[in-house]
């Protein structure tokens, strides 16, 4: 019998299950995997599984779209499982919890809380820590974790919390990717603060206001409120007034530079009382930006749709990922800026922009978030180690056209990544482990997106115990 009618076999009548040659395989946004699920139930989770442990099959979970191909690619002629079929969302008003399937992406839970008059820090995947807008007044998502079912690689389910698996149920704050696939979490949330209003801000600056901006973000971050939270971006401008796409400006045909400017764009978030955002917005008007979008009003759903001029629409575009589908990051941690690494790493960026035109392009995103609520909770609370000492999160990107010009491109970000490592403040990497990535040449340490040793001896007692052989590896595992 052929390998995708065993594996059907084993399923439920709601489940779908793609392979070459079906229809609809050619639609996944994937392109290493043989054959593609969709699970009906959690039941084929459990089944999908025990068959490719059985048979020695790779296979990955997947919900949202999150992923680089330098991390997608080890995954090779395996079962990719889509878990976006397992979308339930309940909300526990009593309780003021949300439970949700192990297939709801951000943008659904963000929409569904918010309508129930409720909140939470969310943005990155809560296994990891999840990073957000709102950390500095409920932490990470991870810290509103109330309670985790997770498939283990031999097909059992287990539920953990702080009452049961406890363990686990820590390891899985901050290096859950190594235990087991999430098919539902239950997370504790909070009344709107602000009735759900934020206030957004784009300025934008030339490179050779580089070191005031970053002066003044070194500043501002010292003292910074918990309603604030600020994202910088390159981004290319045509000085004819038409704005190009930032990040990843996609082309077929080299751009004549001398009609473009390299910019860097701040965009502000307050989601606190409008009136006490003034003076913190003018800490950065006083720079004098080159063009200022004025303050924008957005219900929270909308947010991640209207910041930075709305490029996550144009990011999450499939079109995007099929014309430039060879996606690369790396990423590191810094206390502050470093003002001569920061500019010197900008002018690079408009380089190699320049250099390889048409071949492809390079980017970066820094996050500067509130730490307020994040820094109350004790250290060990949970497995993410570096709660008192990831100040701010760096992504440098590129992304060729052709997997010829890849050496190029990756030795860009490695060469970067060592220089921000050596101007951290940290003398070390702290790596957020959702951020974390290998290149052909360069690979994070363990201890660097783990911590500290008592953290990976726990850590790789509970991977003995859970995952004896290994099955989940993430990209960086555990256990060699």
């Amino acid at each position: 019998m052929d390998a995708h009618h065993e594996l059907a076999s084993r399923l439920s009548p709601s489940a779908s299950l793609c392979y070459p040659g079906s229809e609809g395989f050619d639609a996944s946004n994937l392109r290493f995997t043989k054959y593609e699920l969709q699970p009906g139930c959690i039941e084929d989770v459990v089944e999908t599984v025990k068959y490719a442990t059985g048979k020695n099959i790779p296979f990955s979970p997947r919900a949202g779209h999150h992923a680089v191909t330098s991390t997608m690619r080890h995954l090779q002629n395996g079962i990719l499982i889509d878990m976006r079929t397992l979308n339930g969302l309940a909300f526990d008003e009593e309780g003021q919890t949300v439970t949700v399937g192990g297939g709801v992406i951000t943008d659904n839970f963000v929409k569904f809380i918010h309508k129930v008059g409720m909140e939470v820090s969310v943005m990155g995947v809560a296994l990891g820590a999840g990073l957000g807008r709102l950390q500095g007044k409920y932490g990470f998502l991870h810290d509103n974790m109330v309670s985790c079912k997770l498939v283990l690689a031999d097909g059992f389910i287990v539920v953990a919390s702080e009452k049961e698996n406890a363990n686990l149920f820590w390891a899985l704050r901050g290096a859950g990717h190594n235990f087991g696939i999430a098919v539902e979490a239950t997370f504790r949330v909070h009344k709107q603060s602000n009735r759900g209003t934020h206030y957004t801000w784009d300025l934008e600056y030339e490179l050779e206001q580089c070191d005031e901006v970053f002066s003044t973000l070194n500043e501002v971050t010292e003292t910074m409120p918990k309603d604030l939270a600020i994202f910088v971006l390159w981004m290319r401008k045509s000085t004819e007034g038409k704005q190009v796409r930032a990040l990843h400006t996609l082309s077929s045909q080299p751009t004549d530079d001398s009609r473009m400017k390299h910019m860097i764009l701040v965009n502000l978030v307050w989601s606190g009382p409008e009136a006490e955002a003034d003076p913190w917005i003018a800490r950065f008007e006083t720079i004098k930006p080159v063009l200022h979008s004025g303050k924008v009003t957005v219900e929270w759903p909308e947010l991640p749709w209207t910041t930075y001029k709305g490029y996550n629409k144009f990011l999450s575009m499939p079109e995007v990922w099929t014309v430039a589908p060879y996606k690369m990051m790396s990423a590191a941690c810094v206390k502050k800026f470093d003002l001569k690494t920061t500019r010197e790493f900008f002018e690079s960026v408009k380089a190699k922009n320049i250099e390889f035109a048409g071949k492809g392009t390079f980017g970066a995103m820094f996050e500067c978030l509130p730490h307020h609520r994040v820094r109350e909770i004790p250290d060990d609370a949970t497995a993410f180690p570096w709660r008192t000492s990831s100040d701010h999160f760096l992504m440098l990107m590129a992304t060729p056209m052709k997997l010829e010009d890849r050496e190029e491109f990756e030795k860009h970000l490695d060469g970067w990544k060592s220089r921000f490592i050596e101007t951290s403040g940290y003398g070390e990497l702290h790596q957020y482990v959702n951020y974390g990535n290998t290149t052909s040449t360069m690979k994070d340490p363990p201890e660097a997106l783990y911590g500290e040793p008592w953290r990976l001896e726990k850590l790789r007692s509970l991977k003995k115990r859970y995952d004896p052989n290994n099955v989940f590896r993430w990209y960086q595992p555990l256990i060699e």
